[in-house]
């Protein structure tokens, strides 16, 4: 995913904190990657539990559409609240995107730096599954916009009414005017929800796959290096023999 690409989408000042925060503590792991904790402390930086907090949206949808069915009609003040959670699951949706470019960045420096790594993660594809970390992330995130582009088609959103907030809740607020088109957005935020949860649970045991990987890979070169060091300092000091002093017996 291009720099650029991620403006286009229009991420929350949040976002962007977040992602800066995440891709210098990545480049800051790399420069210095000498331990493998490096690896897992940015590991537990960016994995918050997103799958969970999108989880508790959905039974808070699921809860309205309760209601609703009850109810036949959502209340003002009832539609206010899934709109609220619309927008949180929205920003949820937009965190994903944050973190694969984050960690497929991750994973490009690091290739960068070992050159064989590469050959490491293929040797280790049989046991992880993976051949590809960067491909890995993006198909798993185009996963979730495919959902959530489906979904938004059905309640004819346009990609441009999706990126702004204030026309995404206008849009919604027009729905809420009728039963059907409370029923339709409820049911088109419950299904971006459910998929978005099982994407970001699958994105994290990748995401912890790869931590684990190049903490071994590091822990690979650090043994080869100190092999190196004992070798060089082993040949200093082994002594010098000088032939023309040595005295021979017959």
């Amino acid at each position: 995913m291009s720099y650029k690409l991620l403006k286009k989408i229009g991420f929350s000042a949040a976002l962007a904190t977040l992602l800066f925060t995440s891709s210098s503590h990545a480049s800051g792991a790399i420069a210095g990657a000498t331990e493998p904790t490096q690896l897992i402390r940015w590991a537990s930086e960016m994995g918050v539990d997103v799958p969970q907090q999108i989880l508790q949206v959905k039974h808070a949808f699921d809860q309205l559409n309760t209601m609703r069915q009850n109810l036949k009609h959502l209340s003002e003040g009832d539609w206010l609240t899934f709109v609220n959670l619309a927008l949180k699951l929205k920003k949820l949706v937009d965190y994903q995107d944050a973190l694969t470019y984050t960690a497929t960045n991750y994973e490009e420096q690091f290739k960068t730096k070992y050159k064989d790594y590469d050959k490491f993660v293929q040797m280790a594809s049989p046991e992880t599954g993976i051949t590809d970390f960067s491909k890995t992330y993006k198909e798993l995130n185009k996963g979730t916009r495919d959902t959530v582009q489906s979904a938004l088609k059905q309640l004819n959103f346009s990609a441009e009414e999706m990126e702004n907030d204030q026309v995404f809740v206008d849009k919604l607020k027009r729905m809420s005017k009728s039963a059907v088109g409370q029923k339709q957005a409820m049911e088109a935020a419950s299904q971006i929800a459910l998929h978005s949860t099982e994407q970001m649970k699958k994105f994290q045991k990748v995401q912890m796959a790869q931590t684990q990987l190049q903490a071994a890979w590091i822990a690979k070169q650090n043994a080869k290096d100190e092999i190196a060091s004992a070798t060089i300092d082993l040949r200093k000091r082994r002594p010098i023999i000088d032939t023309n002093s040595v005295t021979y017996k017959y």
